[in-house]
């Protein structure tokens, strides 16, 4: 049992921005966790609906809330990190959900291996009711280092990490001019630091929520961050960039592609893909996610809504609002 005013073992940060609607429910997810050594961060980022509200409502002690007017989730996130005082930082997004055991499995590996700044885990994806939806994330095992991790993304989002606090100090924190890849750039930047301190957790921890709310939507604002992203890691480790580029190129196409696909953009997806393909031609065509993505694709023009739908299952994608 933690002594009184004692700082806690993991630091939970989670960044609220008009997220009534799942907020509730997410913060249930972090207060059901088998692991009870943690601090809560919830940093409301200028919210204008109900969000203050659910969070007043909240008596576990646990809980501290940070309002701030609206900076955007990297300065909301900057502004948890400087709050925490645990020695791991978690991060949840406002609508995502945690396994009981989630803390517990991320904190196993980190204790017992000290040379890992991140782990991070497998999941499925839910919709807006919170019912799974038979998309799942990569089903990566092992370790990484940036080449890997620049390459192909596997993380795959935000709420299914947890990194050691003095990694992300190390790194450089949050670039607060980046909106939409801040986690992805900070990521790359702990990947950096040593070779292989990325471990995945090969679990279902996580339940990653879509829903036609989220940031990810702005295709052409996505596209220019990606540029940047990737400019700046030229500049930080030119040879490592160098020889994955084309690849991380190609797999972002693909990224963008699915994303589009999502808002029913069938012919600008692929058009994304033709991009993937002229980036790393070979890799390209022996990835059968971007097969899968195009087919998809294709079929959204083209084809009748029941086959559609039999290919939009086997690619692992989902319209928001599809109904599917």
């Amino acid at each position: 049992m933690r002594e009184p005013g004692a700082a806690p073992l993991v630091s939970v940060v989670v960044c609220v921005y008009n997220g009534q609607r799942f907020l509730l429910d997410a913060l249930d997810s972090v207060f059901s966790q088998t692991h009870p050594d943690f601090e809560l961060i919830a940093v409301d980022d200028g919210s204008t609906d109900a969000s203050p509200a659910v969070l007043e409502r909240c008596t576990d002690p646990r809980l501290r809330v940070i309002h701030q007017p609206n900076q955007g989730t990297a300065g909301a996130l900057a502004a948890g990190l400087q709050a925490a005082r645990g020695a791991y930082i978690a991060l949840l997004d406002q609508d995502d959900l945690w396994e009981p055991d989630y803390l517990a499995a991320h904190l196993e590996v980190l204790e017992s291996q000290p040379g890992m700044a991140l782990t991070f885990s497998w999941f499925r994806v839910i919709d807006e009711a919170g019912h799974e939806i038979g998309v799942h994330s990569s089903y990566y095992r092992g370790t990484l280092d940036f080449s890997d991790l620049l390459r192909d993304f596997v993380i795959g989002a935000t709420s299914n990490v947890v990194i050691r606090r003095s990694a992300i100090g190390q790194a450089g924190g949050v670039d607060l001019s980046l909106r939409y890849m801040y986690d992805l750039d900070l990521c790359l930047r702990i990947a950096l630091l040593a070779p292989g301190n990325i471990m995945s957790i090969p679990r279902d921890l996580m339940r990653y929520r879509r829903h036609g709310g989220q940031l990810s939507r702005n295709l052409e604002a996505l596209k220019r961050e990606w540029a940047r992203v990737l400019d700046k890691m030229r500049r930080l480790a030119p040879r490592e960039v160098a020889r994955v580029e084309k690849q991380a190129c190609s797999n972002m196409s693909r990224y963008f592609a699915r994303l589009a696909f999502e808002d029913a953009r069938y012919f600008a997806g692929l058009q994304l893909l033709t991009e993937g393909f002229h980036h790393a031609p070979a890799a390209f065509v022996g990835d059968r996610r971007n097969w899968l993505t195009g087919a998809a694709c294709l079929s959204g023009l083209l084809a009748p809504a029941r086959f559609h739908r039999r290919l939009e299952r086997l690619a692992g994608l989902r319209r928001s609002g599809s109904g599917i």
